[in-house]
């Protein structure tokens, strides 16, 4: 048990005495969380303790004098204006006289001794002279009340003026400003006597329970009004203590029993959150006796129209009658104990019994009003504490995230429920060459966990099919399968959604091009960040979910801005409603490196040294993928060669292209040697003539690179000719050129290239019936959010990748793994590499893309303003039935079917009567 829950309870214990001594010994009030009851019980007792509370304010303000005529004027100005009480004082302080005196010291020195015979002593005695100088201060207050804004039209309640008392000071310095007008204490008491019946005093306070705010017995138009009212009073009654305390910290007069004042502990609240089992208290007192009107009654009889057979076991309102008379008894009695210790009224003193009486009840009217926020809040926690006990422990948001998914296997059927989004890059009846995968969260237990989402396949001819530019001058078109999906996150508070990480997996001597980016229009994909993955490398992507504001809040925000700034805003909206479509496309190497060489289906998954070497050819050393490419004579049909001698024919090019490479780099050395040899050759000596040189400043002859050449340097220079890689790159520039045709697979020449990309997405106009344009897909949803959903509640979320990222990877078959940190340096290498790639793979555009697949990920955050459990208690919303609507509205939109043809027949009863607006023909 918290600190504030035991300080509570010691409360409401301590009241629960007195309310015993006042019923008889068959009557058993308990705490209301200690009793059986309906959740109906909870409104009853916020209405009976807001009662009782208006009533003890009532018998305070007749104490503190409003009388009846004054509560007649006050009710009729609250009809139509504000009524406000108000403190108001003063004080002045004038210097009446300076004294001055002496002072004999306690202490006495006496010195003893002898002389001419004699015995002798002497005293001596320390005299101050002391200085006093005496102020009288004088102090005024009136309490008053005045409608609207109309102070000078006001009722004093009470006043009083000339009070003085004697001030005694060491100094010249004055105690006290000289004259000084305090700032008024007003407190609002408008609320108060809208609750009041002008004719007999009595108060009448209940719930409206069909309002469509009314969330919970505290949570409603109603009960917040009353919480506010009693803060607002609360602070008014401290001010108002606190005022008179300043002047009474200038009294002087110790024989005054200052202490009486104060409040003396847990003061008794006739209006304690008390249930009674079968509760059997009169329904109200007499008439003449009533405090109460009737509502209270009224609200009990409704309360066993709804529930037949079950008693309330909210106290009857003869019994809060009776609290009250208790209430108020104790209250006198303190008041004439306190009258006791003071002057009586109407001396010049400046503390009598009524600046007495009038502290006393600023101290029980705190007491009382902070007793009533504290009883509408142990309310609340009462309904946190049975809720709590209900499930056995307090959830938090993983809690409810597991639950969600265990909700939709329930609910969805199997086509169309969320499935984990881990994809196995692999070719048909292949082992996977690695899984590309969003994972939610790091289980400690399993490991990764892959995200929930729902999963279109978009079947071939009803999407376009996508491109993008791998530079000004190149455009790739992807062939493969597409598929849409929709991630729906939900965060309570301002809790931060759960992490998700974007983990591409790949395994030895196996390797993939993963490409990310956003959709641009129906046919372009706008890549941002690529890579190559292979030979083990991991990659952990994480993403970063941003919302941008829901559809109402969007409307709200723009509301009061010009025409210019609206059109402005929306169009911006519209690019970030866009760039909540995050795509992931996956690029399988080994398919493509077949079809770019010329090689049948399926011949290089065994082939795994050819397959690292030609990698390395195109990534390492950029070679054009047609000087390693099988091709065919004019008079052989492709299809009949045999496939091993089409691959042996590749594996004779790749080594005559690594042996080349190897003369290369073996020349490029030797030229180097030499090189230096040149250059100590060509040193200066001493006469200014070096052997096999050139005289002394002779005009020198340098080569391409500036060598120096000396005598000879002619014959040397005609030594240096293209390596074999620079005479290859120049044979292949010119069959190029004269040809005009590169040969597929099989032997069949390919179209020819594609124009440059313009950028632009194709418009929606120019696609065939049936297609699909995914593009279209976060207006569509956001439109079905406005119309059958809590807009404010649905935020579009854009996912892109973090500026960082973890890799880790083998460098040999028998190293370590490494683990390095990839920013944006090494992210840009990592996309330089993998477009390098790709353009070998497709000959710069030429060659489509048929094993691929590209997934679109659509974005949508539920978020709620209260964490979990403060959603169902303060809120009274069970976040399951609101999410489970989000989650039928963005599976309607993305599958195209009713909600109705989206869940198991089992729960579409259930499904209906919470969310019917789905259900509408």
């Amino acid at each position: 048990m918290c600190f504030r829950e035991e300080t509570l309870r010691r409360k409401f214990d301590a009241s629960l005495v007195t309310v015993r001594k006042v019923f008889d010994t068959a009557r058993n009030p308990q705490l209301a969380e200690d009793v059986h009851h309906k959740y109906a019980d909870k409104y009853l007792l916020a209405e009976y303790m807001t009662n009782g509370h208006c009533a003890s304010l009532l018998t305070t303000l007749r104490l503190l004098g409003v009388t009846d005529e004054h509560m007649k004027t006050m009710k009729q100005w609250s009809s139509d204006r504000t009524v406000t009480l108000r403190f108001s004082s003063r004080h002045k302080c004038t210097f009446l006289e300076k004294k001055t005196r002496e002072v004999d010291s306690d202490k006495k020195d006496v010195v003893s001794g002898t002389g001419l015979g004699a015995a002798f002593s002497v005293s001596k005695k320390t005299v101050t002279t002391v200085t006093e100088y005496f102020w009288k201060f004088e102090c005024g207050y009136e309490l008053s009340a005045y409608k609207g804004n109309e102070p000078q039209e006001k009722i004093v309640i009470k006043q009083r003026d000339g009070a003085s008392t004697k001030v005694k000071t060491t100094t010249e310095k004055s105690p006290q400003v000289e004259t000084k007008e305090y700032p008024n204490i007003d407190v609002e008491l408008t609320w108060l006597l809208q609750h009041v019946n002008a004719e007999n005093g009595q108060v009448s306070f209940s719930i409206n329970r069909s309002h469509k705010k009314c969330l919970t017995p505290l949570r409603n138009e109603d009960s917040e009004k009353a919480v506010a009212f009693s803060q607002n009073a609360g602070r008014w009654t401290r001010r108002v203590a606190g005022q008179l305390q300043t002047f009474f910290n200038v009294v002087q007069d110790n024989t005054l029993d200052m202490n009486s004042l104060q409040s003396s502990g847990d003061a008794f609240l006739p209006f304690a959150p008390l249930f009674e089992e079968g509760s059997k208290g009169d329904e109200q007192p007499p008439p003449k006796q009533r405090r109460i009107e009737a509502t209270q009654t009224d609200s009990v009889v409704e309360y066993k129209k709804e529930h037949e057979g079950h008693v309330p076991a909210v106290l009857r309102g003869a019994d809060l009658e009776a609290l009250l008379q208790e209430e108020e008894r104790q209250l006198m009695e303190r008041l004439e104990t306190v009258a006791k210790a003071f002057p009586a009224s109407g001396g010049d003193g400046l503390i009598t019994q009524d600046e007495a009486r009038l502290m006393v009840l600023m101290h029980s009217g705190t007491s009382m009003l902070n007793g009533y926020f504290s009883c509408m809040d142990y309310l609340e926690e009462m309904l946190r504490k049975q809720l709590i006990a209900a499930i056995g422990k307090e959830i938090t948001a993983s809690d409810f995230a597991a639950y969600m998914q265990f909700h939709n296997r329930k609910m969805f059927k199997e086509e169309y429920a969320p499935k984990p989004l881990c994809l196995a890059v692999r070719r048909p009846n292949h082992y996977p060459e690695g899984t590309v995968s969003f994972v939610a969260k790091a289980d400690d237990v399993t490991g990764e966990n892959p995200a929930l989402m729902l999963t279109r396949k978009l079947e071939a001819g009803t999407v376009p099919q996508m491109r993008f530019a791998l530079s000004a001058a190149a455009e790739v078109t992807l062939c493969g399968e597409t598929q849409v999906h929709a991630y729906i996150g939900h965060r309570f508070s301002f809790e931060q959604p759960p992490p998700m990480t974007l983990a591409a997996r790949s395994r030895q001597f196996s390797g993939y091009v993963l490409l990310l980016g956003r959709i641009g229009g129906a046919d372009l994909f706008l890549p941002s960040h690529a890579m190559i993955v292979q030979n083990k490398d991991e990659f952990d992507i994480p993403l970063m979910l941003d919302e941008i504001p829901s559809a109402q809040e969007f409307r709200d925000a723009i509301e009061s801005l010009s025409p210019e700034q609206q059109r402005f805003a929306k169009a911006y909206r519209s690019m970030q409603l866009e760039s909540t479509l995050f795509a992931v496309c996956i690029v399988q190497i080994k398919p493509q490196l077949e079809k770019v060489l010329n090689l049948p289906y399926d011949s290089l998954t065994k082939e795994i040294q050819l397959t690292q070497r030609l990698l390395a050819l195109f990534i390492e050393y950029h070679i054009p993928p047609d000087l390693v490419s099988f091709q065919c004579d004019s008079m052989e049909d492709p299809d009949e060669i045999p496939a091993a001698k089409k691959v042996e024919a590749v594996k004779t090019h790749v080594d005559a292209m690594y042996e080349m490479i190897k003369d290369s780099k073996q020349k490029e050395v030797d030229e180097q040697k030499l090189q230096q040899e040149m250059n100590k050759a060509s040193a200066p000596v001493t006469g200014g003539f070096s052997f096999g040189g050139a005289p002394a400043g002779a005009p020198q002859i340098l080569d391409a690179k500036g060598a120096r050449f000396g005598r000879g340097g002619a014959q040397m220079m005609g030594m240096r000719r293209a390596s074999p890689m620079a005479m290859g790159f120049c044979a292949m520039a010119k069959t190029s050129a004269s040809v005009g045709v590169v040969m597929e697979a099989g032997g069949r020449p390919s179209a020819p290239a594609q124009p440059a990309p313009t950028g632009a997405p194709a418009a929606d106009a120019s696609l065939p019936d049936g297609m699909v344009d995914v593009s279209t897909f976060p207006v569509a949803l956001e439109k079905q959010f406005d119309a059958f959903s809590d807009a404010a509640c649905i935020r579009p979320t854009i996912i892109k990748p973090a500026d960082s990222w973890t890799k880790r990877y083998q460098p040999k078959l028998l190293s370590d793994v490494k683990t390095t940190q990839v920013g944006s340096d090494l992210q840009t290498k990592e996309k330089s590499k993998a477009f390098d790639l790709l353009d070998a793979l497709t000959r710069s555009g030429v060659l489509t893309i048929e094993e691929s697949s590209m997934h679109i990920v659509l974005g949508a955050t539920h978020c709620f303003d209260e964490t979990l459990v403060d959603t169902l208690v303060k809120k009274n919303v069970n976040p399951i039935e609101h999410v489970e609507r989000s989650m039928l509205i963005v599976a309607s939109t993305l599958f195209g079917q009713q909600p109705r043809d989206l869940v198991k027949e089992a729960v579409v009863d259930r499904v209906e009567k919470y969310s019917p607006m789905l259900f509408l023909e």
